[in-house]
């Protein structure tokens, strides 16, 4: 695929999202991501380094797993 083109199943994704995000109450939405926020929180504690793990993805992406990690905490100190 041409780099300069829109990875449309990533696009289908996004609008889908958005489109049931939409359909939700303001309050059910907060609480949503007051729940993603918790699965995200365990998510990054985690040493498992099983596809689609926080470890995994750091291994992806050729970050130091530890530093993603601290720099977090930092932010939200």
């Amino acid at each position: 695929m041409n780099p300069n083109e829109i990875d449309r199943e990533t696009l289908a994704a996004i609008f889908a999202s958005r489109v049931s995000l939409a359909k939700r109450t303001e309050d059910e939405a907060a609480q949503d991501a007051r729940t993603e926020h918790q699965k995200t929180m365990i998510w990054l504690a985690s040493n498992s380094k099983a596809e689609g793990s926080f470890l995994w993805m750091c291994g992806e992406f050729e970050l130091d797993a530890s530093a993603v990690r601290r720099a977090i905490q930092e932010k939200r100190t």
